[in-house]
């Protein structure tokens, strides 16, 4: 069978249970959903019954590239893992996506996606190499941490391996548990608990296949117009440290960044963004003065596999038990009178990823542990805190337009998110006068105009607008989620030199083009996009997030005011026709929001009283025997 361009052609499946490994051929789902994402969703609907728990052998854990993957310039390497996450109650679907350079060596390796299924009798790791999947013990590695996992793999089967590997916290089955691979990529969700449930500790991964351009004149015409718009582009702050070197990626447009630190001692690492600001305030509180904490803190999570996100809500909570007396050093065996040491954080993480004493009860996350201490601990709980025990970045209440795309995603949607705020950053630079900031109202309203349905939706004073302005940017980023382009590169919705400062979306669907032979319009590929949204929430539906009911969101939004904004400290907005104005002291109002998910469940043609899917909704989108299995539940609206 002929390979289309941009794609490996197969998909591996191996069976822990058994021993069995199979392909399939990539073709059957890239048609529809192109890669990525879209194809890992299409794989898990048809194989993970509804009732099968995270930690169930038949779950599947999906690692999957995309088309984009393998070709410098484009910043297209990233890959995503889903299955069944143990972050909720009950356990739901979800995805986390990852960057670096092992999902370019599984793609090198001759595969487009790993289909994981069953439990290894005993602990087990991967070695894929070319084309050949070997099952090998991994009874030395458990227990071991995911960074001391990978030197470990590399010094036995060479350096140009690329592995992800889970921590001690993945291998004991903590809800926070992470993924961690080459480039100290990251992945959230619970995955490495999942791994630690089939007894997978790590994939080691090497290919020297090549990846080859339908067009590749055409290709590199686009790349070299990618670089021109991309000249001088803003960054917003990646919280490096150090000397603020970079560790770019595999196929980078080499101007991220993705920030690398090196601490005194000479050790180094990823450090950037919110896994490089979760421990500083509190270091610097305890110690008086800024040192290399915050770095061995952001490290100690990587290599023990816990989600920095999931760790910061804990120790505040704990914080606030302590200082109410519902907990003590005695009773959690932490030292909670050193909160901010490293002495702490250590302590801390050993105890959740090894489940010992009161890290048992932490292990199954802050909303479980709450409710095992009783008494007010529930109420202690900061109110951002999501369902899967996360802190909620980019308010609702600053935004309005994310309050929507945080209430149907299964997860915090960061890459949705950040299409909106990056914007607003952007604006607010602009708002105060900065030197070399652009991004005017007029441009801004030009922008939303372009990319969002309406100038109206970058007016933060209204909700006019903002519920179109979701379902385009849901449908723009779920197909960059199946293309897998890098969200610090795309889209490309701002130009810093150009006239008007517009970008330019159409790039993606003729980057596409380029790469495979297959042509596609702008609107086609967010057509991807809109179905890749519609299966996720036909899987979410089966499982128990009914719709309406499950798209809601913390109290917090609605009666707890605006006090800040990340990089907006002033909470300095758009208002009517551009005007400067602050949202300091805004509340997220509910009747407004009802009104806004109602408009937005019209314009997804979903049942406007109840969130359900419709028959004929899902059969627009080609999905036909979605409908009929949500029919046969009673599921549709």
């Amino acid at each position: 069978m002929q390979v289309m361009p941009g794609y490996a052609g197969k998909i591996a499946r191996v069976d822990l249970t058994t021993g069995a490994v199979s392909h399939l051929p990539t073709e059957i789902y890239a048609r529809s959903y192109l890669g990525g994402q879209g194809l890992a969703t299409r794989i898990y609907w048809e194989e993970v019954p509804p009732e099968c728990g995270a930690f169930d052998p038949a779950n599947r854990l999906i690692f999957a590239t995309g088309p984009c993957g393998g070709f410098h310039g484009l910043a297209g390497s990233r890959w995503v893992v889903c299955g069944k996450s143990p972050a909720t109650a009950p356990h739901l679907f979800s995805h986390a996506n990852l960057g670096g350079s092992w999902g370019a060596e599984l793609k090198a390796a001759g595969f487009d996606a790993l289909i994981i299924q069953g439990k290894a009798e005993n602990p087990a790791y991967l070695l894929i190499e070319d084309g050949k999947i070997a099952i090998k013990d991994a009874a030395r590695l458990w227990g071991k941490g995911a960074v001391q996992t990978r030197q470990l793999l590399k010094g036995e089967h060479g350096d140009d391996f690329r592995v992800v590997a889970t921590g001690p916290g993945g291998d004991n089955m903590t809800t926070l548990a992470t993924l961690l691979a080459d480039n100290d990529s990251s992945g959230s969700g619970g995955f490495g608990g999942v791994m630690g449930s089939k007894h997978l500790k790590a994939i080691a991964v090497r290919g020297t296949g090549m990846m080859r351009a339908a067009r590749p004149e055409r290709l590199q015409e686009l790349l070299e117009q990618v670089a021109a718009l991309r000249k001088d582009a803003p960054h917003s702050d990646s919280g490096v440290g150090g000397d603020g070197r970079t560790d770019h990626c595999a196929g980078c447009t080499d101007e991220c960044n993705r920030g690398l630190y090196e601490a005194a001692d000479g050790s180094k690492g990823k450090f950037m963004c919110s896994s490089s600001s979760f421990y500083k305030e509190l270091a610097l509180r305890y110690y008086g003065e800024q040192n290399d904490v915050p770095f061995f803190a952001n490290r100690l999570c990587d290599d023990y596999g816990l989600n920095t996100k999931s760790v910061v809500p804990i120790i505040e909570w704990l914080q606030r038990c302590h200082e109410e007396g519902l907990v003590t050093e005695e009773s959690t065996d932490l030292p909670l009178a050193k909160i901010g040491s490293l002495e702490f954080i250590q302590t801390l993480l050993e105890n959740i990823s090894f489940r010992r004493g009161f890290g048992e009860v932490l292990a199954q996350g802050i909303h479980q542990a709450a409710r095992e201490v009783g008494g007010r601990a529930g109420e202690l709980i900061y109110d951002d805190v999501n369902k899967a025990g996360e802190r909620m970045t980019y308010a609702p209440k600053a935004y309005i337009t994310t309050g929507l795309l945080y209430a149907v995603d299964p997860r915090q949607p960061i890459q949705q998110l950040h299409e909106v705020i990056r914007l607003g950053i952007l604006w607010a630079r602009w708002a105060k006068g900065l030197p070399k900031a652009n991004l005017s109202s007029s441009v801004f309203r030009a922008i939303a105009g372009r990319l969002w349905g309406s100038e109206i939706a970058a007016d933060f004073s209204t909700y006019a607008g903002k519920a179109l302005a979701a379902k385009m940017i849901q449908d723009r980023q779920l197909a960059k989620e199946c293309l897998l382009l890098c969200d610090n590169v795309w889209p490309i919705v701002y130009v810093e030199h150009s006239a008007d400062h517009v970008g330019d979306p159409t790039l993606e669907s003729k980057i596409f083009a380029a790469i495979t032979g297959r042509d596609i319009s702008e609107d086609e590929l967010y057509r991807v996009g809109e179905r890749l949204l519609n299966l996720q929430r036909a899987i979410l539906t089966r499982e128990g997030r009914r719709g309406k009911e499950g798209d809601i969101l913390p109290e917090a939004c609605f009666t707890v005011p605006l006090e800040s904004e990340r990089q907006n400290a002033d909470c300095l907005f758009p208002g009517e026709n551009g005007a400067v104005y602050s949202r300091k002291g805004a509340l997220f109002e509910r009747d407004k929001f009802l009104e806004m998910l109602g408009e937005f469940y019209e314009l997804r043609n979903w049942d406007r009283e109840t969130g359900l899917q419709t028959k004929k909704g899902l059969e627009d989108l080609g999905l036909p025997e979605v409908a009929a299995d949500l029919a046969e539940r009673g599921l549709l609206g």
